[in-house]
């Protein structure tokens, strides 16, 4: 009998991760797509072929490049040297140091694949992008003697859609079956994961942010019905998942326009159908959308229903005034600390497990138009702010500016790189180091951890199998 192999090289994209230990919407959605077509499918990650390749632990210290490997392992050689299909998905929108896994580049998936894909049909699956313009950069650093085809947008649309003009575009009624198939892939994972399960498409805003990968792809905003979410989750949750972040979408506020009950309708269904779920967070938050009547409603409805060490990350990107109207960030400055103040009113009263319910996390773009000398002092005398309004945020992440293609096709200069890593060094020594204190001070007892690398004798947890949004 002929089958097919997904080889998951990770994703990260801004609106969804799909990097270990999360598992992404794209190599679900393809097993979604291959069981309901009747094909029989198995599942590979690149920790696979690096183990085959004969990778193994350090001593004292877990190899990351290795903790994710599936339950297909010891046969991942005669899999790709017989299957008929080989569907490659990867993309990574930033060059990031994740804690328990290392996404490949174009050049490794090449070295470990090429000897089986001579003779498969290998795709891949490119996860990033706006539209086909995406494929005149990606030849130009994809090797040309590895995959047969490139595709991107939704996986699903290659199988459904061949024909569709935006292979982006998502198809809510062709998902729902998709999506509830895609719990097969369960039965071959080795680790419990966090499930990510998509709720939206496009933006809120338009036009958005000048440099945002959404305005790119042009996509209208679209809700995923809460029936077929539900539905999805306790397929997923029948197998074994426990794990879920209602994410890859780029403002979770904005869910059904906003509306505070329809998001706990959401919420009470999902506890009904899955009673047991240990972890139910969310993903992406737009601080304009919470600093509203409704978005009030909204974070005392998610401190409610998620569990503890939930996260609203805010794509905040600059503190700095004339970045944010040359490059129409979301909100004003009144709106981010508000929304702050907000999010800690409901969420930062501790739960069961010792961890703050819901506290906000902020994101910051090096790189962006209008950037100045005084930029790094401004976003510094906002952070400062933060601490003296006796605030809690639970994480920043300092980023430079990414193309739209992804990390691999950035091109920064020494002295940029420099002044980046200046950024990041004042942001964590002035705010991000302080401000673990206050989230984690000495003597709290967390409970409900699970350990996701060991190294050098010292151990790295998770609390309630929250992993960094």
């Amino acid at each position: 009998m002929s089958f097919d192999v997904i080889l998951d090289c990770y994703t990260d994209e801004p609106s969804g991760l799909g990097v270990p230990p999360y598992l992404g919407v794209h190599s679900r959605y393809i097993a979604g797509c291959l069981t309901e077509m009747g094909r029989e499918y198995y599942y590979l990650t690149i920790d696979d072929l690096r183990y085959t390749n004969g990778e193994r632990n350090f001593e004292n210290t877990y190899n990351k490049r290795i903790l994710n490997t599936t339950k297909n392992t010891e046969n991942s050689v005669y899999l790709l040297e017989n299957a008929t299909n080989i569907y490659v998905v990867m993309g990574c929108f930033v060059k990031y140091n994740y804690v328990s896994a290392e996404p490949p580049s174009f050049e490794e998936v090449r070295n470990l694949l090429k000897k089986f894909s001579l003779n498969q049909n290998t795709v891949l699956f490119y996860a990033l992008g706006g539209s086909e313009l995406t494929r005149e950069k990606i030849v130009q650093i994809v090797p040309q003697d590895v995959f047969h085809e490139i595709v991107f947008g939704n996986t699903y649309n290659y199988f459904l859609n061949k024909e569709i003009k935006n292979n982006f575009e998502s198809n809510y009624n062709q998902l729902k079956n998709i999506a509830i198939s895609s719990s097969t892939i369960m039965k071959q994972l080795k680790r419990p994961m966090m499930i990510e399960i998509e709720t939206a498409t496009g933006c809120n805003r338009n036009p958005g942010c000048t440099f945002c990968i959404e305005g790119k792809r042009g996509l209208p905003l679209q809700f995923r019905r809460k029936e077929d979410i539900v539905l999805e989750m306790s397929s997923l949750y029948n197998e074994g998942a426990k794990f879920f972040r209602l994410g890859r979408q780029p403002n979770f506020y904005a869910y059904d326009h906003s509306n505070p009950e329809s998001i706990e309708e959401l919420f009470k269904n999902i506890w009904k159908i899955c009673p047991e779920i240990k972890t139910l967070h969310i993903d992406n938050v737009g601080p304009q959308d919470v600093n509203t009547e409704n978005g009030q409603k909204i974070t005392e409805i998610i401190s409610r229903y998620c569990t503890d060490g939930n996260i609203t990350p805010f794509g905040v990107e600059s503190f700095d005034e004339a970045i944010r109207e040359k490059c129409n960030l979301n909100g004003t400055i009144e709106d981010i600390h508000e929304a702050v103040s907000i999010i800690n009113k409901y969420g930062k009263e501790r739960g069961k497990t010792g961890m703050p319910k819901v506290l906000p996390g902020i994101n910051i773009i090096y790189g962006l138009d209008g950037q100045n000398e005084n930029t790094l002092k401004i976003n510094l005398e906002n952070f400062d702010k933060i601490m003296k309004n006796e605030n809690m945020v639970r994480r920043v992440f300092v980023r430079k500016l990414t193309s739209p293609f992804g990390e691999q096709f950035d091109n920064y200069s020494i002295e940029n790189i420099e002044e980046f890593n200046e950024w990041s060094k004042q942001v964590e020594e002035k705010f991000s180091f302080p401000m673990l204190k206050r989230v984690f001070p000495i003597g709290i007892e967390i409970s409900e951890l699970r350990m996701e690398m060991f190294e050098n004798r010292k151990f790295y947890f998770k609390a309630d199998g929250y992993m960094p949004s």
